[in-house]
């Protein structure tokens, strides 16, 4: 994709992975009882497919950020990660109380 359409088929394609994310996280939101669980199984499969494609295409997109400052913009984006990860817990985890709420024992 890079060699044909340059920087933006990369931005196309991290759209395109987004954007099929979203559909099939819609889909997978619409699934009801009377449907076999398989297709559920089938639906969150792609949904993960195109996760991790988004992801990948976000790794694409940082060496053209920034080319001087690679090594920054490569650390800022890997740390991104994991700082939205203690903003989620803490937005999700935070109403139930004190850490000893979420111990099984």
């Amino acid at each position: 994709l890079f060699a044909k359409f340059a920087f933006p088929g990369r931005l196309w394609a991290q759209f395109i992975s987004l954007f099929l994310e979203s559909v099939f996280l819609f889909a997978f939101a619409s699934i009801d009882n009377t449907q076999p669980w398989w297709v559920a199984l089938l639906v969150i499969i792609a949904f993960s497919l195109f996760v991790q494609m988004a992801e990948g295409t976000s790794y694409g997109i940082v060496p053209f950020m920034n080319p001087k400052q690679l090594a920054c913009t490569s650390a800022l984006v890997g740390a991104g990660g994991n700082l939205g990860a203690v903003i989620a817990l803490l937005c999700f985890y935070k109403p139930l109380g004190t850490i000893e709420t979420l111990l099984p024992f």
